[in-house]
């Protein structure tokens, strides 16, 4: 792929919910290689936002301007995939928020399309941004927990009513806090890892009203590793977000990433001490990697979800390497089909 010369690349968002809002408008705005052309929405929050904007609430129109280089589409998980297909056949690269798809064959059919038509596909997998997890693959690149024997990943929170985002809870197909919080989860534990051997689940409708499932404890099978993977909603207390262990050392971490709530708070990407942990959040690191064994807070990395809208840039524009392709998300697709299919026939499924 050839350079484009720094050119300024247009994009249009698909949807206005809390992902174009929050995760993604900021960032095409406050990105010099970008520039936010058209959002696609009913609703009138995204002319009050972005004044500079084209607002329609036609996806066609916005497809059929020939100055569009990129699409994100941020509708509901169900629409993913006629959404993405849509602005691929249309001649657009294509960012996708996760779920990338609700299901595997519909994975396969926008990578057979991209492919096709020579198009890009990029799953929205910006949590391999967070400040914790950045952190913790430093401190495992720098081999300070060894070989690492025992990993656990939560993401729990104390919401016993469903009041946020109803409608991921009423439907089977791409629903479920396995699809919403679960995917970022896998997402992380696959990018260290790879692939798993196999899986092994339970979930759990805790929740009245819930059609599909709250909470899940999910198994990774690896060799000579152990991956636990958790969310719940009946967490008033949350203990570590990571407890990571191995030959030569551990590493726990509490609390979470500081983007999104910045995020939420209308404060830029960028701003003053955007990404940044307080010290009293820092992880506890204890490791015999040193001289003298060594147990003590271990700064934070900072948080930085821009990098995963640097790297599509630089993907376009200069023939870089994709960080996060839609084979890792097809990966993750085939995990929680695996996983649905332990929980229902409580065995461990092999991939």
């Amino acid at each position: 792929m050839t350079s484009s010369n720094n050119k300024v690349l247009q994009v249009g968002i698909i949807g206005f919910g809390l992902s174009g809002q929050v995760f993604h408008a900021p960032f095409i705005e406050a990105n010099p290689h970008f520039n936010l052309n058209t959002i696609v929405t009913s609703g009138t929050l995204a002319k009050e936002k972005y004044p500079l904007a084209q607002i329609t609430s036609s996806i066609e129109e916005m497809l059929a301007k020939p100055e569009i280089d990129i699409v994100i589409v941020c509708s509901p998980n169900a629409l993913h995939f006629e959404h993405a297909k849509t602005a691929l056949q249309a001649g657009n690269h294509v960012i996708v928020e996760k779920p990338f798809t609700v299901d595997s064959t519909e994975a396969e059919t926008l990578i057979e399309i991209s492919k096709m038509k020579g198009k890009l596909l990029f799953p929205f997998h910006n949590r391999r941004w967070d400040s914790d997890f950045l952190t913790l693959k430093h401190i495992i690149a720098e081999g300070y927990l060894g070989k690492v024997l025992e990993y656990e990943s939560h993401f729990d929170r104390y919401s016993p009513e469903i009041v946020r985002a109803a409608w991921k809870y009423n439907q089977e197909a791409g629903g479920g806090t396995l699809f919403d919080l679960g995917i970022h989860l896998i997402d992380q534990a696959v990018s260290i890892f790879g692939a798993p051997e196999g899986v092994f689940c339970r979930l759990f409708n805790q929740r009245e009203g819930s059609v599909t499932d709250d909470s899940f404890d999910l198994k990774l099978i690896y060799p000579e590793l152990n991956v636990t993977i958790k969310a719940g909603v009946f967490v008033k207390e949350p203990g570590p977000r990571f407890q990571v262990h191995g030959t030569k050392g551990s590493f726990l971490k509490y609390g979470l990433d500081t983007q999104e709530a910045m995020l939420r708070k209308g404060k830029k990407p960028g701003c003053k001490n955007y990404g940044i942990e307080p010290s009293k959040q820092y992880g506890i690191l204890n490791t015999a990697t040193f001289e003298k064994n060594f147990r003590g807070r271990y700064e934070s990395c900072p948080g930085n979800y821009m990098d995963f809208f640097n790297n599509i840039y630089s993907v376009i524009a200069n023939g870089a390497e994709t960080i996060v392709t839609p084979e890792d998300a097809l990966l993750n697709i085939r995990i929680i089909e695996a996983a649905r299919k332990s929980d229902k026939e409580q065995k461990i499924i092999h991939l």
